[in-house]
């Protein structure tokens, strides 16, 4: 069993695409369930109140011109975020995803305390739409997931291992050459762990839960590397 750093970003690709699709069956498992859920009670006090039509045209109504405000709202709120880097003297465009952990904030709305109680009651009844379309979302990324490239990840991945600081979107593209830098910076952005910084141009860094994944696994393996350990050649 290989234990170098190759083995290790190889490994780390693999579980974002488990994570990925763990995250879209449970945005649709919650998604579905809450809206059964609301759609029911509403459903079932009209009915027994004004009856069955009634009951079931509210509950179209009520979820159907907000599931389309809401489709429309994910499709502008959860896009790539787009950034220009110097590169080799000329601004490049990057388009970098949002991590997984803000889809989910996002699906289940802002709660904070400068929120009054029919704001939250209405953020509330949204969640089902939202997770749904979360959902959505996350799905179309696991593809990307699985076309990640894993070449450019594990170059880009070791520029940044080597380094305590960030590094820039233009000294990792002296590193990667010809390369694609959107693609590649893209691809490494859909990686869990990954940090740009965009407040002065773009620059990565990485965040400390992934550094200590990988001292836990450098650890165990500690006795047999691959050649392309990040410590060695």
């Amino acid at each position: 069993m290989k234990h170098g750093f190759r083995s290790w970003v190889c490994d780390r690709i693999e579980t974002q695409h488990r994570l990925t699709v763990a995250a879209v069956v449970g945005m649709m498992v919650l998604g579905i369930g809450s809206f059964i859920i609301q759609a029911g009670l509403i459903y079932l006090v009209l009915a027994n109140t004004w009856g069955r039509t009634t009951g079931f045209v509210t509950v179209i109504a009520a979820f159907g011109v907000p599931g389309l405000y809401t489709w429309k709202l994910a499709r502008k709120e959860l896009r790539d975020r787009q950034h220009n880097a110097l590169c080799k003297g000329r601004m490049v465009p990057l388009n970098v995803v949002l991590p997984i952990s803000l889809v989910w904030s996002w699906a289940f709305g802002s709660m904070g305390p400068e929120r009054n109680w029919v704001q939250k009651i209405i953020k509330i009844a949204m969640i089902p739409l939202r997770l749904c379309c979360a959902a959505w979302h996350t799905w179309r990324r696991v593809k990307d997931v699985r076309n990640i490239d894993g070449d450019t990840t594990f170059v880009i991945m070791k520029v940044l291992f080597r380094n305590d600081h960030s590094v820039t979107a233009e000294s990792i593209a002296d590193e990667l050459g010809d390369v694609d830098l959107n693609k590649a910076l893209r691809d490494v952005s859909l990686l869990d762990g990954i940090v740009f910084l965009t407040e002065h141009g773009v620059s990565l860094s990485v965040a400390p839960r992934l550094s200590s994944d990988f001292d836990a696994r450098h650890a165990v393996g500690l006795e047999k590397r691959d050649s392309d350990d990040l410590f060695g050649q």
